[in-house]
């Protein structure tokens, strides 16, 4: 049994200990860009019948980082990205908002698995390449949880916690879906963006707590609906809310049907990652204000505008 294992084995034991006690504690990963392939597209990017060739295993059981990477290109830019196994149903391209606002695509907020109507993008390798009408994504928070750990947490599939991030930077994380289920143990999931803003150091554990599931993520999707989603769920255009400082407010959205937001006397950076987890382009701010520097820079950016 290798040390990483070991190291594994040992956080999970001291999270399920102190989750006996009523207290619960996760551990938390950040994925960096990543590609999951379906056999046809590996075949067409490294020869008919290739074998995906694991490089090291991921601790989710069964997953593995690829000794496989694919070029993923588009007309304003290009990323190198490691092939995750094993093979999939379909092709997913799991990027962080960053990474979307460089290459100027659409910003879709999804659950994996959730890719309709997402973007696309051309993929290559020296031996093929595809083109992509759909699958690029930005994998939404959640947690993975055994049958026997949810139990023990009190947690249900499709769930949600809030994610407590110590240390200089602390962060709370809300909407952190819960999958559970024989293919998952205990392991929260976060992206680059959102780890390096709560400059969340490796092999952080975190407290998290059950939270109240929020209406707008239950909404079904309707014809005439936004193009932004959360968890895979569509916000229908004419019911789309505006919430403070942080709302739902797209570029097509006319200035004069928002809603008078409520206030809030500081607005920070973990706001304005909030917004842009969701795909927003403006925050609507209350008078009288203050954006932090930091608020500032992170907007200026991820693209994000303010209206008071």
């Amino acid at each position: 049994m290798d040390a990483d294992r070991i190291y594994q084995l040992t956080e999970d034991l001291v999270c399920e200990t102190f989750a006996k006690r009523g207290r619960f504690f996760v551990p938390v990963a950040s994925s960096n860009r990543h590609v999951h392939l379906c056999q046809s597209d590996v075949d067409a990017l490294f020869g008919a019948g290739h074998m995906l060739a694991k490089l090291r295993d991921l601790k989710q059981p069964g997953q593995f980082a690829c000794r496989e990477q694919v070029t993923l290109k588009t007309k304003h830019g290009a990323f190198t990205l490691r092939v995750v196994g094993p093979v999939r149903p379909e092709t997913q391209v799991e990027l962080s908002i960053s990474d979307l606002i460089k290459l100027k695509l659409p910003v879709c907020v999804r659950m994996s698995g959730s890719i309709a109507g997402s973007p696309g993008a051309f993929l290559a390798t020296d031996r093929g390449s595809i083109t992509l009408s759909q699958g690029i994504i930005v994998s939404a928070r959640h947690l993975h949880l055994s049958p026997a750990q949810a139990k023990l947490y009190q947690l249900n599939n499709n769930d949600e916690v809030r994610l407590f991030v110590e240390g200089d930077r602390p962060t709370v994380f809300d909407n952190v879906v819960v999958r559970c289920g024989d293919g998952h143990v205990l392991e929260a999931h976060i992206d680059l963006d959102e780890a390096n803003a709560a400059h969340l150091r490796p092999h952080a554990i975190c407290r998290i707590e059950k939270q109240k599931r929020t209406a707008y993520l239950q909404r079904e999707a309707s014809p005439g609906a936004t193009a932004n989603r959360v968890h895979g769920n569509i916000i229908p255009a004419r019911e789309a809310p505006v919430y403070a400082l942080s709302g739902l407010v797209t570029e097509k959205t006319k200035r004069g049907d928002m809603p008078s937001p409520a206030k809030k006397q500081l607005l920070t950076e973990s706001d304005v990652m909030e917004a842009a987890n969701r795909g927003d382009t403006y925050m609507t701010l209350g008078k009288g204000t203050v954006v932090t520097p930091l608020a500032l820079d992170r907007a200026k950016a991820l693209g994000i505008k303010f209206e008071y």
